[in-house]
């Protein structure tokens, strides 16, 4: 009689686990993706009610950028959305610059994601103008992925030209010397 009863538990403990919702993580992923890219376009755009569409719209939200210049933080989406609405007051003119997002790192749990990229920008002539990168986290509201935390370091304004010259400066030092001792 015990043996039944642990075989019938077993039975029971499997088919309850093999019952649960398998997330499909590549779907998941590309998923995420597209409201990274669609929260870029409706920002390029200038179209507030797309880009907000991508986010959650609570206090829990929270923005931050940096750059060699300084740093903005702001908590709640009221606040956030008051700063993406200004400025598309002051431009509200669609942008002709390209977002071109490389090197996804994205790790997805049941309601929740994050993701790492970089991010490349370009004129509407084609030239390059700086490089972020950016991490993102998301959770899931009515089965829809939204962006909970939005961050973005300018690498670029990081560049210091002096060090790049240096750098140069040491590398064809070690050449000559290359040179003179052969």
């Amino acid at each position: 009689m015990k043996k039944y009863g642990l075989t019938l538990f077993a039975l029971i403990l499997l088919a309850g686990t093999s019952c649960q919702e398998k997330i499909d993580i590549e779907k998941e992923k590309e998923a995420i993706k597209a409201v990274i890219e669609e929260e870029t376009n409706g920002f390029m755009d200038r179209d507030f009610d797309r880009m907000a569409a991508t986010f959650v719209e609570d206090s829990t939200n929270i923005r931050l950028s940096a750059s060699k210049s300084g740093f903005s933080y702001y908590v709640g989406w009221e606040e956030i959305s008051s700063l993406y609405k200004k400025y598309i007051e002051n431009n509200p003119e669609p942008s002709t610059y390209k977002y071109v997002k490389t090197n996804y790192k994205i790790k997805v749990y049941k309601e929740s994601a994050w993701a790492i990229f970089d991010e490349a920008v370009y004129d509407n002539e084609g030239e390059f103008i700086r490089k972020n990168i950016s991490v993102q986290f998301l959770e899931k509201v009515n089965d829809k992925w939204r962006i909970v935390y939005f961050s973005l370091v300018n690498t670029t304004s990081y560049e210091d030209e002096e060090g790049d010259e240096e750098e140069e400066i040491e590398e064809d030092e070690g050449e000559s010397e290359t040179e003179d001792t052969e």
